[in-house]
């Protein structure tokens, strides 16, 4: 009677696991449709202004650029935070795209092609706004966080926030504007808190490429050749910011 009772928990609980997995995908993928829904919306909107003016600023902001910065705040406000609750640094998650979005080494193509192979960059110089811009840093250690927001800023030990290029080390991802940190996670943390300072950017990456191989429905990202799935998602906003890309790339916008 002990072992059908054991067994039978085992089972009780394996459908558990399943049934939370199940209602954790179906959330991922009601955001993403809702938040991709928006995104068209605005887009549409942004075509009939563009068809009811004569003329048209071109070196304007589109305002698909809003929506990522506005689909990433919620991911950049966790990060920013979890130093103030986790206790053990050791258990801090990474934030990358790897983490976020997809493995990038992982074959876009059955001929072992991957995302990084198919990413150019560019030899242009970009201007990152901290208290406007999807900049995303991971601060890890409470002891260097608590350092610089105590001494950044103006009347503190440090002086205001600037760019320290020996330290700062920041890639942009082109055409949605999101800006991953990979170095100086702590001080960059600090100039988003007061929302101030600008960044030149160590690498300027643009991703367009990518949408000839790839594409996402919320649940997974698969290859275009053979529908064959590369991973499941793991962040609705950040699989909607991806499919954003493809939106702007095939209306020639970009940040």
């Amino acid at each position: 009677m002990f072992i059908f009772k054991n067994k039978q928990s085992k089972r009780i609980k394996q459908s558990s696991v399943k049934m939370h997995k199940s209602s954790t995908n179906l959330e991922i993928k009601n955001n993403f449709d809702s938040i991709m829904r928006f995104s068209r919306s605005v887009l549409d909107q942004a075509k009939d202004f563009k068809k009811s003016k004569e003329r048209l600023i071109e070196e304007n902001e589109h305002p698909l650029i809003d929506v990522v910065r506005l689909i990433g705040r919620q991911l950049q406000s966790k990060y920013l935070t979890t130093l103030l609750y986790q206790r053990d640094e050791a258990l801090i998650p990474n934030l990358s795209s790897k983490e976020v979005l997809f493995d990038p080494s992982a074959s876009i193509s059955k001929d072992g092609t991957n995302f990084v192979d198919v990413m150019s960059e560019l030899k242009t110089e970009k201007v990152i706004s901290l208290n406007r811009d999807l900049v995303l840093p991971c601060s890890w250690k409470k002891s260097r966080l608590v350092t610089c927001i105590a001494q950044i800023g103006e009347g503190r030990k440090s002086g205001e926030w600037r760019q320290d290029h020996n330290n700062h080390y920041v890639n942009l991802w082109l055409p949605m504007g999101v800006a991953w940190v990979g170095g100086g996670n702590h001080s960059i943390s600090t100039g988003i808190i007061q929302g101030k300072g600008h960044i030149i950017p160590e690498n300027v990456y643009d991703i367009s490429n990518v949408y000839e191989y790839e594409y996402c429905d919320g649940v997974n990202y698969y290859r275009k050749e053979d529908g064959s799935k590369i991973s499941p998602v793991m962040n609705a906003e950040f699989a909607a910011i991806f499919e954003i890309g493809r939106m702007m790339t095939e209306n020639s916008i970009s940040y």
